[in-house]
């Protein structure tokens, strides 16, 4: 008994140096550098507006992949360009009608900003092209428009080359049969960093 309790005290005596010693070590960076490759899952609206009302096409879940260079230009920033396409689920019919959105394709740059040693916050700009389908009774086709897209995200790093983000996203591809075409998306999903 007296072993164990002399055992005990000892450990205990050791836990504070432990912590101590942990904290006087510096956070190091897991990397915000390089090729990153990501898989996306998200949720999106297609919208158009006129005469100041705007007109859900439908909301639905997005899915796709992003494929980037990030390059760091400082001790706290890094910059580089993107791609990404996003297929969707998005579907409005009336009885055999249907107007159907494909997908989205994004290329631009993007900017983030380190916050922690785990954690980068970044802005993206770019070109977006959406493309539609219909499908309806008196034939079918298909047609895209491009646009401006931005959105603001974070990563989150959970070791060297691995990586979560959480990311909203706005496009804007002008006027389209008369209507402001607009999208709005919310994604989230895992990167992979060499």
């Amino acid at each position: 008994m007296k072993i164990t309790l002399a055992l005990c005290a000892a450990l205990l005596a050791c836990v504070p140096g432990m912590a101590a010693a942990q904290d006087a070590e510096p956070a190091t960076e897991q990397g915000f550098d390089g090729v990153r490759v990501e898989a996306r899952l998200g949720y999106e609206t297609p919208t158009v507006s006129g005469d100041g009302d705007i007109y859900k096409l439908g909301s639905a879940v997005s899915y796709g992949g992003e494929i980037g260079f990030d390059l760091k230009v400082g001790n706290k920033v890094v910059v580089g360009p993107y791609a990404t396409y996003e297929f969707s689920s998005v579907k409005l019919c009336d009885g055999a009608d249907c107007l159907k959105e494909d997908g989205n394709l994004g290329v631009g740059g993007r900017i983030g900003v380190i916050v922690s040693p785990t954690v980068l916050i970044y802005a993206k700009a770019g070109y977006a092209n959406i493309k539609f389908s219909v499908d309806s009774s008196i034939g079918t086709g298909s047609d895209s428009k491009g646009g401006v897209q931005g959105a603001i995200g974070v990563d989150v790093n959970f070791g060297k080359h691995f990586y979560g983000f959480v990311e909203g996203n706005y496009g804007d591809y002008g006027e389209y049969f008369g209507f402001n075409l607009q999208r709005r998306h919310v994604a989230a999903g895992v990167g992979l960093r060499f």
